[in-house]
């Protein structure tokens, strides 16, 4: 797999997820861009000012999502952000977690299912994986991208021995990044390279 990982430095990167984004797309199409977090910061800001821009939008309308700023933005909106933030307090975190997963999940499901969307970037996993929802609910990204819809994942991370690990220059936070979403024999998993 690692052969067909295409390594591009990030005007390259942006050019090419600006293609995808421009063409007809008829089955799933999830895309992953991957790379340390010092390349990421700076690829991740460029890439929300495209987006802001409309440099995208040719389909339709593309989201840039933070998940750590929307999803608790989403739960304020939702009148759930209180009752979440107490739980969070009292460390009762299956309650929590459940919350969560629920604000995460109708964020994408919503903001992909707009009149006139075409695609989400997804960005900043912090808080999914905090709370250990990396693995089962950043899945729904594979649910959401079909007819015609994208999603773009930007992944903190290195491939190792096939896989993808997200974190991974943090011992004790590093994960497996769900194999699901890394579309193998796609041209779709790209490494931001210097």
């Amino acid at each position: 797999m690692e052969n067909d990982i295409k390594r591009l430095q990030p005007d390259k990167l942006l050019q090419e997820l600006a293609k995808l984004f421009m063409t007809e797309a008829h089955d799933r199409h999830v895309y992953c861009v991957f790379g340390p977090y010092d390349l990421m910061r700076p690829f991740q800001k460029r890439l929300q000012e495209e987006v802001n821009r409309g440099s995208f939008d040719s389909k339709g309308a593309v989201q840039y999502l933070s998940l750590n700023r929307d999803i608790v933005g989403h739960m304020k909106a939702r009148g759930v952000y209180d009752q979440a933030s107490r739980l969070s307090d009292l460390r009762r975190d299956d309650e929590f977690r459940r919350i969560l997963s629920q604000a995460f999940r109708d964020l994408v499901t919503s903001r992909i299912e707009e009149k006139g969307a075409v695609g989400l970037i997804l960005a900043d996993f912090e808080l999914l994986y905090a709370y250990d929802l990396g693995g089962n609910d950043i899945s729904i990204a594979r649910q959401v991208a079909i007819n015609g819809k994208r999603v773009c994942l930007l992944v903190p991370g290195a491939m190792r021995d096939g896989r993808l690990w997200i974190f991974h220059e943090d011992p004790e936070s590093r994960r497996e990044f769900p194999d699901a979403l890394v579309f193998k024999n796609s041209g779709w998993v790209f490494e931001l390279t210097p």
